[in-house]
């Protein structure tokens, strides 16, 4: 079977995941601190981080804080692309 292209969407919710992800690594913080820091239950924060384009703005902006994402970041994020 051919195998599919994914859609601008989807390679937006890649590189949207992997961004974050990347980050919460290199600062090693976990899913459950950056759930309480979020003030949210660790399920919604599994849901948003599944389902990037969900995130709230106000979650963004804690994010960007706490993660110290630089602007190429913040920008791979909301406009889904690997390099600006």
């Amino acid at each position: 079977m051919p195998k599919l292209k994914l859609s601008e969407y989807e390679q937006k919710k890649i590189m949207a995941r992997a961004t974050l992800k990347n980050r919460m690594e290199i600062k090693q913080i976990s899913m459950k601190a950056m759930a309480k820091r979020l003030n949210k239950p660790k399920s919604t924060l599994y849901n948003r981080f599944a389902n990037p384009g969900i995130i709230r703005l106000d979650d963004l902006w804690t994010l960007v804080s706490l993660l110290g994402l630089s602007d190429e970041e913040i920008l791979q994020i909301v406009r889904g692309k690997e390099k600006v």
